[in-house]
């Protein structure tokens, strides 16, 4: 099988289950149990009734995986202007929603000569294959996007190679349809001199799973109950009532405000009675709702407060020990992406000319209330700790903590200065007093 086939093949095989995977963290979520009665009872104007748990579920890892900075050394600075002009934190921003929705996103970072680019890819275009004997080598790498045609580029570490479809892009359905692009070079094809792939492929785990495969069914199951409960509303909230009687009754208003004024049975047939059906409970759908949310935290490991309103505001302590599973699982993405930021971040050098490697810097995942920060902080002084070992502990970067000790310094200086000046003046209203007294004044 041809490397075109077998990237062609790989992309468009998981193009639908990821695409059902980020429909559902974005809330669009088919109605698969009651459609029908919701049309039965809405009309042509029904809505689709869902509770969007996915999205609390990825945004709730995601917010803690915040990257703030890469400590790159004496490539520093070129690294800062690679940074600032790709807005690569709101690159990195958009790949960790994807990492965590549709289980593995990738990076592009090249240089087409007006300096590094770095762009975050949808994963249902593009496809990285790897040496079955080194799972971490990578062999090489595809991506597959369609305008008017369609578009495949293979990149190999020492050459890319460039196709497009023979006709629409959106008849394509097999390899077949492509051929070398030769409007971008005479053969099609380009050389890499660089002898690296670029680009990356970013997973939250190996098995490239999702942190919504095991959350689908039950929210399947919370907008069902979220349907019935609005087919119940409709049909039986309200209180339906009842009249039986001889006497024209076409002209009865249910409505606030109304009073009937219904004449009584003649003596002879049945009499004339009215009464009301029992309204349907909704507390009986909310409460297997919670029910559902509830499983879904489990089956995350999220903390409960994220589904459940609760009064009053937990401790510190409190907070660390509820989110302690939520913590490890931010670490636990963290730590199998680090690596492949780094590796990026060494290919962007690369492409820039310099040869440097650059480590990323998080954000604090862990929720500290300022109290119980700075208590920490107290309690790793009196420990013997030093304050910069206590701020790295924090996740502060190499030049925050390096501000953080400048700023005492001059502090401390500013404080040594103050205090030299009152002596100063201490003894020169001493000196002055016994001048004063020498000469016979008091």
């Amino acid at each position: 099988m041809s490397d075109l086939k077998k990237a062609f093949d790989a992309i468009t095989a998981k193009q639908k289950p990821l695409t059902q995977l980020i429909n559902y963290y974005h809330g669009e979520q088919p109605m698969v149990y009651t459609s029908k009665r919701l049309v039965d009872v809405f009309g042509s104007a029904m809505e689709d009734f869902t509770e969007n748990w996915c999205g609390v579920v990825v945004d709730s890892i995601k917010e803690r995986m915040t990257l703030k900075a890469f400590d790159a050394g004496a490539a520093q600075a070129t690294l800062d202007k690679i940074i600032e002009a790709n807005q690569l934190y709101l690159e990195a921003a958009d790949l960790h929603e994807m990492v965590l929705a549709a289980g593995h996103a990738y990076l592009h970072v090249w240089d087409e000569g007006n300096g590094v680019e770095i762009y975050f890819n949808d994963p249902r275009q593009c496809v990285i294959f790897y040496d079955p004997q080194r799972p971490r080598i990578r062999t090489y790498a595809a991506k597959l996007w369609t305008d008017e045609r369609a578009h495949i580029t293979l990149y190999y570490p020492d050459r890319f190679e460039y196709y497009i479809s023979r006709g629409k892009g959106t008849d394509v359905t097999e390899a077949g349809a492509f051929e070398l692009d030769t409007s971008i070079s005479e053969t099609g094809t380009a050389v890499n001199e660089t002898g690296g792939i670029p680009l990356f492929e970013f997973c939250g785990n190996r098995q490239k799973k999702s942190d919504l495969s095991n959350v689908i069914k039950i929210q399947n199951g919370i907008n069902k109950l979220l349907g019935d409960m609005m087919v119940a509303a409709e049909y039986g909230a309200f209180r339906q009532r009842w009249i039986i009687s001889n006497s024209d009754i076409t002209k009865l208003r249910n409505a606030p405000n109304e009073i009937w004024n219904l004449p009584g049975g003649d003596g002879v047939g049945q009499q004339t009675q009215v009464g009301e059906f029992s309204p349907t409970d909704l507390g009986n759908y909310l409460n297997a709702i919670d029910r559902l949310a509830g499983d879904i935290a489990r089956v995350t490991r999220l903390p409960k407060h994220y589904f459940y309103s609760q009064g009053g505001d937990p401790s510190g302590e409190a907070l660390m020990a509820m989110e302690a599973p939520l913590i490890k699982r931010v670490k636990s993405r963290i730590e199998r992406i680090e690596p492949t930021w780094q590796q990026a971040m060494a290919f962007a050098l690369q492409c820039a000319g310099i040869t440097g490697e650059a480590k990323p810097i998080w954000d604090s995942v862990e929720s500290v209330q300022p109290v119980t920060q700075a208590d920490i902080r107290v309690k790793n002084k009196s420990a013997g700790i030093p304050l910069r070992s206590t701020l790295r502990w924090e996740g502060r970067s190499d030049q925050e903590i390096a501000d953080v000790e400048a700023d005492i310094v001059a502090e401390q200086t500013a404080a040594n200065s103050n205090l030299a000046k009152a002596l100063l003046e201490q003894q020169r209203q001493f000196d002055q007093g016994n001048v004063d007294q020498g000469n016979g004044v008091v």
